[in-house]
């Protein structure tokens, strides 16, 4: 007998091709619109106005909202976690890394605030069954990238010859100055929204961040990073 062919066609790579340019130039329209006019004015419809097409022809690269916001934040997750490996990778010593880090967590942001609120603030901004941002996505998508940070900041503090206990330590150390990073851009966005800046000014509140956890790379309580 015959095999039966198959009806569903394979994009051509010139169709592919034209496909991926499409969803790009969405991706940088959404992102525009988030820029100007933050989270709440990334809509489908804004989306599809820009774009001078109808809402129809935008759901065959994005079949809904949500799809386009999970792929508007893998995209801005992916910049950030760049720029801080390439920051970290770059310093002199490992004693530097985590105050690198944390000041090139701030340079990112603090020109594009909504760029933060629409990656890290998706579970407090809707309701469960609203959320753009569902279990399966930060584990699939989100999780990994973050992973891969702290086990390149895990190296660069730990250094080669570092007991199992040390890096363990060095990884929690990471972390959590990865934390304060995003404890301070998230209430430098509240301060921004609120037009009620904070008492003390950032560079004063970097360098005593920068400071703590530099300083805690060398100290002989975690292993003195080589």
């Amino acid at each position: 007998m015959r095999k039966r062919a198959s009806t569903r066609k394979k994009r051509s790579p010139r169709v592919k091709e034209k496909y991926e340019r499409a969803r790009t130039e969405i991706l940088e329209v959404a992102r525009a619109i988030l820029s100007e006019g933050g989270v709440e004015a990334v809509t489908l419809a804004a989306v599809a106005t820009e774009l001078r097409m109808t809402k129809q022809a935008l759901y065959h690269y994005f079949p809904s909202k949500e799809a386009l916001v999970r792929e508007m934040v893998t995209s801005l997750l992916d910049e950030e976690i760049s720029s801080l490996i390439a920051a970290v990778e770059n310093t002199d010593s490992a004693s530097e890394a985590l105050g690198t880090m944390i000041r090139t967590f701030y340079d990112h942001y603090i020109g594009n605030l909504d760029a933060l609120r629409l990656i890290y603030c998706q579970s407090q901004l809707f309701r469960t069954t609203e959320q753009v941002l569902d279990g399966d996505t930060v584990r699939s998508e989100i999780n990994p990238r973050t992973r891969h940070l702290f086990d390149v900041l895990e190296e660069r503090i730990a250094g080669k010859n570092a007991t199992d206990a040390e890096r363990k330590e060095m990884r929690r150390l990471a972390f959590t100055a990865w934390l304060a990073a995003l404890g301070l851009m998230t209430m430098l966005g509240i301060a921004d929204a609120a037009v009620d800046p904070l008492i003390h000014n950032d560079e004063e509140l970097l360098d005593t961040l920068s400071g703590v956890f530099n300083a805690a790379v060398e100290s002989p309580a975690n292993g003195k990073a080589s």
